[in-house]
């Protein structure tokens, strides 16, 4: 769970999974004493979770895959890195949002609150996304 500056858990696409995630990076923003930029952090560790639970493990279930992913929490010095990682093939993307439709803005949330993001793809095959976020402890 959270220990020495890093905290992790595993995603999942069931109903309530909001919730736990949000309550997950909540709990340890607590427990590392985060005063300043927990609420920011939180907002980002659920963008790019709900990235991954929307793209690569509701998507995937649908056409037979099972997909996995995970949020992991590490502590930086004035910093939360969020990160999360799975195994879809897609690539994140950041693109203006189309003002007709209720979704597709959680990546550009993620561009304004943090101070910096990016990704990456292992040679295994799996995506990580991650975002850092000013904190003060």
């Amino acid at each position: 769970m959270s220990a020495a500056g890093f905290a992790a858990k595993s995603l999942s696409a069931e109903e309530g999974s909001g919730l736990r995630v949000r309550a997950f990076a909540w709990m340890v923003m607590d427990q590392w004493g985060v005063t300043a930029g927990a609420e920011t952090a939180v907002a980002v560790a659920w963008e790019l979770a709900a990235n991954a639970i929307q793209h690569t493990l509701r998507e995937g279930a649908e056409g037979g895959a099972h997909g996995r992913a995970w949020l992991a929490l590490v502590r930086r010095d004035e910093a939360v890195v969020c990160a999360v990682t799975d195994d879809g093939p897609a690539s994140p993307l950041l693109r203006a949002a189309d003002p007709t439709k209720s979704h597709g803005r959680g990546l550009q949330l993620v561009d304004r609150l943090s101070s910096h993001w990016g990704w990456s793809r292992s040679p295994s095959g799996t995506k990580t996304v991650w975002a850092r976020v000013p904190t003060a402890w």
